[in-house]
């Protein structure tokens, strides 16, 4: 048992100092002041000695102890040491006042443990040895008998010493042990609130009365504060609906839960607002086997994202379903009716028409699948490899594969792009759907004058792209749909033309996957412009080149080599 701390404390150099000054005081009002009384041993140089110990070198060391641990183990022994001398000068092995050498043992043991003990008893043991070789003829009474004296005394001490160092190892061993089990414990906490801080979900303990008992980091930012939940009535800190509507009470799910329930049908807040929420619920039940219930667990994870995308899912597969269900339903009558009147002998002009009825619901199911696939490839981000691309030959290709369609139409195609544009470093994919879309509804909405597209510098590192038609245009409501799945104006010039609807909501999509917007202008029987820019460099790119050009910088700063001293800085 070796004291851990590295110097004396400062009352235990008070006590001891005060010890040796008390001893230095008696000795001094006995020798000089009552002078009748002297030690029977008594001499100038254990007087000096005496004095010398008690009133500079003891109370010095105990000071210097209290300051550098290097010298606490020469404090403790010259303490034993000087007490050794004064017994053996000042005092009688046989006497009263050696069984107080229990505290020197004592206090030697609690500092350096058993060898403390064995030290001071030795101590002890040879100034016995020292007085009775020294005063042995002045020994009373006769030697043999005041060595047996002197033995018991010294026995008695040493039992006596032996019995408090043992309970005081034994408690300070418990408290060590103690405080090691405090510091795993603390250790173990400070980890399960590591963990419970890293997880994103807000969790929570309430008590059997519903008041939070304990939190993680997440659930104040899931009630957007910064002041600690314990102590607070969860059902007045969150209120909560079911699917209709109705409030339910947290307290009430945990007086219902009997081990574990899961909840995924509520929400908090209203309107624009509203959050979805999953509450699962576990019983705290003690390790012991005393059935004694402390509460529950309570884990709340917001859903909303989660059910707002099972809600467009089951939306789009809905409208899907409805939308693919007509045309399907036409081309099967259609395909009917053409092997009913084969049969019958129908004039050929009929059986055409129904094929060309089929034929047309066959082309607006295909171009409905091709939408459809773009959008799920871009879902899954197939087309979002970069590459680098030559806008001037892209264009130019563009008007190549789309001017015998707009010849068709009687319209004109116009072309209307700047020389030696840059090249531009993005999905070739995405960016040549976006304007093909664009190019063929321009074409298609257009009944007479002409479609422009082209691309020109917007500034410093971006391009602009846009196609202007002068078609039929758009009024304000239709504008703030037309992103909008399957939608379509209900204009009937429109509706003379197939589509499926889902053109500029792909657009839209992959716009996003390019890091950009679309931007629509348009006027009903004027014309509709559509257009959008991209960067000489893809979103993706840019934020890679910076993150590597951060992480240059700071291995360059860490690299970085100190100026060199030259002669003059030296000197």
């Amino acid at each position: 048992m070796i004291d851990d701390t590295r110097t004396f404390p400062r009352v235990l150099a008070y006590c001891l100092t005060g010890l040796t000054l008390f001893l230095a005081l008696g000795d001094l009002v006995l020798i000089r002041i009552v002078q009748d009384i002297r030690p029977p041993h008594y001499s100038l140089y254990s007087e000096l000695f005496a004095y010398a110990s008690g009133f500079v070198i003891i109370p010095i060391l105990m000071y210097l102890a209290t300051k550098y641990s290097s010298l606490k183990l020469f404090a403790v022994t010259y303490y034993n040491l000087t007490m050794g001398i004064l017994l053996l000068t000042f005092s009688d092995i046989n006497s009263p006042f050696t069984p107080l050498w229990s505290i020197m043992i004592l206090f030697s043991s609690i500092y350096y443990g058993w060898k403390g003990f064995i030290g001071s008893c030795s101590i002890l043991i040879a100034v016995a040895i020292a007085y009775v070789a020294i005063y042995y003829k002045e020994l009373y009474p006769e030697p043999s008998i005041y060595i047996f004296l002197s033995s018991c005394v010294i026995v008695m001490t040493f039992l006596m010493s032996y019995l408090f160092v043992r309970i005081i190892m034994s408690s300070h061993k418990k408290n060590r042990d103690l405080v090691n089990a405090q510091r795993s414990e603390l250790l173990q906490v400070n980890r399960l609130n590591t963990l419970l801080n890293s997880i994103s979900d807000a969790v929570m303990t309430l008590n059997r009365y519903g008041r939070v008992t304990s939190q993680n980091a997440a659930a104040q930012v899931f009630f957007d504060t910064n002041e600690s939940l314990i102590g607070y009535d969860i059902d007045k800190k969150l209120i909560l609906k079911d699917g209709d509507n109705k409030e339910v009470s947290i307290r009430n799910l945990i007086e219902a839960v009997k081990s574990s329930s899961l909840r995924d049908d509520l929400s908090v807040g209203n309107g624009p607002d509203t959050r979805h929420l999953s509450l699962q619920i576990a019983r705290i039940r003690s390790t012991y086997g005393d059935n004694e219930e402390y509460g529950v667990v309570l884990i709340i994870r917001d859903i909303t994202k989660q059910k707002t995308l099972e809600d467009e899912k089951d939306e789009f597969i809905s409208v899907t379903s409805h939308e693919l269900r007509t045309p399907v339903a036409i081309a099967e009558g259609s395909l009917s009716n053409f092997l009913l009147m084969q049969e019958r002998g129908v004039p050929q002009s009929k059986l055409i028409e129904a094929a060309e009825t089929a034929h047309k619901q066959i082309i607006y199911l295909a171009q409905m699948i091709n939408d459809l696939s773009t959008l799920s490839r871009a879902e899954r981000g197939v087309g979002d490899d970069v590459e680098p691309i030559n806008v001037n030959e892209l264009m130019y290709n563009l008007f190549s594969k789309y001017t015998p369609e707009a010849e068709d139409k009687g319209l004109k195609l116009n072309l209307d792009t700047e020389h030696h544009l840059p090249e531009i470093e993005t999905s070739r994919l995405y960016l040549e759907e976006i304007l093909q879309n664009f190019i063929t509804n321009a074409i298609k909405y257009t009944k007479e004058g002409s479609v422009t597209f082209g691309a020109e510098k917007e500034s410093e590192g971006y391009i602009r792209f846009y196609v202007k038609d002068t078609g039929i245009g758009m009024s304000k409501p239709d504008m703030q749909h037309i992103f909008e799945k399957f939608y379509r104006s209900e204009d009937y010039r429109t509706r003379e033309t197939s589509g499926t609807g889902l053109g500029l909501y792909v657009v839209e999509k992959l716009a996003a996957k390019l890091g950009t917007d679309i931007k629509v202008s348009s006027r009903l029987n004027v014309g509709s412009s559509f257009s959008f820019v991209v960067a000489l460099k893809s979103h993706k790119l840019k934020k890679i080149e910076d993150k590597a050009a951060k992480v240059a910088q700071i291995q360059q700063v860490e690299v970085e080599p100190e100026p060199e001293e030259t002669p003059e800085a030296v000197s």
